[in-house]
């Protein structure tokens, strides 16, 4: 039996939060558009900010999630066996969330920078 690179539930998941990162950017747009007045395309660079950064944190946030799964359940495995080694583990678990941080100062400069 050939085993599931991602599990359906996270395909799932990732593709409902696709749909409803697009569905905010595009009423963001619509909302900054009906507000601007006689600008035309103003709304739809706000839109286009919000879908960028949703984008960026919902891959930090896969990527982080999924890294530390995979840390985690290792880092328990050696925790079990070896207990002083729970600081090298607490690292690499740190190192992990890293994606997660980098999607959240990216979204930032999206919103506020551009």
């Amino acid at each position: 039996m050939k085993a599931d690179v991602m599990p359906k539930k996270a395909l799932r998941s990732i593709m409902l939060s696709l749909l409803f990162i697009t569905l905010v950017g595009a009423g963001t747009a619509f909302a900054a558009e009906m507000m601007a007045g006689p600008t035309v395309g103003e709304g739809m660079m706000v839109g286009l900010k919000a879908v960028g950064a949703g984008l960026s944190l919902l891959g930090g946030t896969i990527g982080a999630g999924y890294a530390l799964g995979a840390t985690g359940a290792a880092g328990i495995a050696v925790i079990s066996e070896k207990p002083e080694e729970f600081g090298r583990v607490l690292l690499f678990i740190g190192i992990a969330e890293t994606p997660a941080i980098y999607g959240i100062a990216i979204a930032i400069v999206i919103l506020f920078a551009i």
